[in-house]
């Protein structure tokens, strides 16, 4: 495995835009090339080498899936970080800025600390983990588009911002803490899971998919009907997916971020949860799950 590490050595005073940092392209330039890639900057440039120090812990491989970038310290001011991250492993160990995630196909990416806006968003595969709080339109849509997440695993281990899977086609986005307002609003499908306390407006316009709550809402929206019985099955193939999330997620080596989302991957499977469906204001199919606190078990 061929590792690089970009370590802080001068935080500007700008936003900069890391979509370029990608982990299988880095590795088969020197560590004098990296040093002089361009990274923009609004209407200005920079170079790598002017922002963070370079070096190489192994020999580059034909690996491309081993490859793994490491940026070392708090960049709140760099956006974009594993835009478009399609293979490798990226590991930010503190903060970063917004768009974290950017409609990534593959690979990992782990932030250690916190992350800004539209995290994960349009997100088509991979995995993308935060030990910290991200900001608003997690797994959502860019403005004027129509689809927000449409695959992959987004694990955030502390608070969500407002409209948190806005548009969301596909995948599985799973919140440790609290979420914002507008939470899973207009999702066509794939599934949101929230251990705390979620805002207002909760599955407004939802017309598919699953929004599973560890905690009762302070409101059950009124287009929500109650959703029968019989999907027991479902609960148990269900709780059985989310248990099998958990190596994979506690491989980015992130000690709070597993603690912090352990109550999805204990869920008993005899504890069959409340079950809504709507919005029936827009025909709605999705279903609104709430796991009372006796379902939630150790397996």
């Amino acid at each position: 495995m061929s590792t690089t590490t970009l370590r802080v050595k001068a935080a500007p005073d700008f936003r900069v835009d890391g979509s370029v940092l990608q982990p299988a392209e880095l590795v088969t330039q020197s560590t004098d090339e990296l040093a002089r890639i361009v990274l923009h900057a609004g209407n200005d440039r920079c170079v790598l080498g002017d922002l963070f120090d370079v070096s190489r812990s192994e020999p580059q491989t034909d690996n491309d899936a081993q490859h793994e970038l490491i940026i070392d310290g708090d960049v709140q001011w760099l956006d974009r970080v594993g835009a478009h991250l399609a293979g490798g492993r990226l590991h930010v160990t503190g903060t970063t800025g917004d768009y974290a995630g950017l409609r990534m196909t593959g690979g990992t990416l782990h932030i250690g600390g916190h992350a800004g806006a539209f995290t994960g968003c349009e997100m088509g595969g991979g995995q993308l983990t935060v030990a910290g709080n991200t900001g608003d339109f997690v797994a959502g849509a860019l403005p004027g588009d129509i689809e927000g997440m449409t695959g992959g695993t987004l694990a955030i281990g502390g608070d969500a911002g407002a409209r948190a899977g806005d548009r969301m086609r596909r995948g599985v986005v799973l919140i440790g803490g609290n979420a914002g307002d507008f939470a899973a609003s207009r999702v066509v499908a794939g599934t949101i899971c929230i251990a705390g306390v979620i805002g207002a407006h909760h599955a407004y316009g939802m017309r598919r998919g699953t929004l599973l709550l560890l905690r009762e809402p302070e409101r059950i929206p009124p287009t929500f009907a109650d959703g029968g019985r019989g999907y027991d099955v479902f609960w148990r193939l269900f709780t059985r997916a989310l248990a099998a999330l958990r190596e994979p997620i506690a491989a980015s080596g992130a000690a709070a971020l597993s603690t912090a989302l352990a109550p999805f991957f204990t869920l008993d499977a005899r504890a069959l949860p409340r079950r809504l469906s709507g919005d029936l204001a827009v025909d709605g199919r999705g279903e609104l799950l709430i796991a009372s606190a006796s379902g939630l078990g150790a397996h």
